[in-house]
């Protein structure tokens, strides 16, 4: 823990100086951008509540991250193959926000108690304890809390668990800042989760809202990124950002077509080639921005709804692919129909039966081995992104 306390004013003081700087109040923040929309007020609060009993506050958030931690494991033991708490600061800093409405003083060591006294006075005089989310150093997304002028880390362990798992910083000195575009989404993504980004050239309706596709170093297919964040990134510029994304060479023919072929039957209107979606992208950025369909909310609800149905038909293709599951049938047939004659099954002889198993035969292994070449195809990119990472630098 790194912090210069400075001479503290008084709150008053504070919002009486804020009143003389209003640009201050007409600054308007994301959903849960790492930024301070008061910094005169929230500069103010903070020296006056919580740096005087700093050591306090971290150990009450040491003691509830202690009360939390076993029931966490519990609940999510692993996390895409990694053990608690790695790659859980999501869910980790979810947590420990809400215990902290609740818990009872008599619950926590004495020291906590001081500052969880601390913290509770200072939201009640106004100060902001808000979630954020963003670029941390330049190297990872992070989930991590503005409370007033600092940066608070309550699940610093989840990428490196031998780090403390609180930290509390000057947020100035944090090096936490807002994601820009897509192009900056796209680095720390490469980075930090190892995916390999495609413009989204498959679904031109949803490509202003969601431009990008991800493939994971295993092989996981995602829509990204229907965050509150991300789609708020671009709808408060008209979609611009994802324009610049969707401009971007047409994505991979191999991609499209394992894209295509997962998500039939899902409902939405796929592209025929890359180019096309491509074009078709492009043209509904600027219709949408024409329909003034960035000023309507509730399409967000609508955009997060059709974005975590289409990974979850991606999912499950997938996990059909390697499991090979047979095609879903609804109803037992009884007839067979062969050049416009429908025939009982009933009725055929047994060389006729012994001669319709073959022609099932062949087509369930037509069907595997498309699933077969399908699932290669999905390895080929994994093994393509994972020799691009250890390639050297030209």
């Amino acid at each position: 823990m790194h912090l210069t306390v400075n001479p503290r004013p008084s709150p008053l003081e504070g919002k009486q100086t804020e009143r003389l700087c209003p640009a201050n109040w007409l600054k308007k923040c994301l959903p849960n951008e790492p930024s301070i929309l008061h910094p005169v007020a929230q500069a103010s609060l903070t020296a006056h509540y919580l740096l005087p009993v700093l050591s306090s506050l971290e150990s009450c958030l040491l003691a509830v991250r202690h009360r939390l931690d076993n029931e966490l494991e519990r609940r999510q033991p692993v996390k895409l193959g990694k053990a608690y708490p790695l790659g859980q600061c999501l869910e980790i800093a979810e947590a420990v926000q809400q215990c902290l409405r609740t818990v009872a003083e008599a619950d926590l060591p004495a020291e906590s108690v001081v500052g969880l006294r601390a913290l509770r006075a200072f939201q009640r005089a106004g100060g902001d304890f808000r979630q954020v989310w963003g670029d941390l150093r330049g190297e990872y997304f992070q989930n991590a809390y503005q409370v007033g002028t600092l940066y608070i880390d309550v699940a610093n362990d989840t990428v490196n668990p031998a780090k403390p798992k609180v930290e509390i910083l000057p947020f100035c000195e944090a090096q936490f800042v807002p994601i820009r575009d897509f192009q900056h989404f796209r680095k720390i993504a490469r980075s930090y989760w190892q995916h390999e980004v495609y413009p989204n050239h498959i679904l031109p309706a949803l490509a202003p809202h969601c431009p990008l596709i991800h493939v994971s170093k295993n092989g996981i297919v995602k829509l990204h990124d229907a965050t509150q964040y991300m789609l708020a990134m671009t709808r408060t510029q008209g979609f611009a950002p994802s324009e610049r994304a969707l401009r971007e060479p047409p994505m991979p023919q191999a991609l499209f077509e394992q894209l295509r072929q997962a998500l039939q039957g899902a409902g939405h209107t796929m592209a025929t080639s890359p180019e096309q979606g491509r074009t078709q992208g492009l043209q509904q950025c600027r219709e949408q921005r024409a329909k003034r369909w960035a000023l309507d909310s509730k399409r967000v609800t609508s955009v997060i709804q059709d974005a975590n149905q289409i990974n979850l038909h991606l999912a499950s293709w997938r996990r059909r692919l390697f499991t090979q599951e047979p095609p879903a049938q609804s109803k037992i047939m009884s007839t067979i129909q062969i050049d416009n004659n429908t025939y009982e099954l009933d009725s055929l002889s047994d060389d006729a039966k012994a001669q319709l198993q073959s022609i099932r035969f062949v087509d369930q292994e037509l069907a595997r081995l498309q699933a077969q070449v399908a699932a290669m195809q999905t390895a080929r990119i994994a093994y393509l992104n994972a020799l691009k990472a250890v390639l050297p630098v030209v």
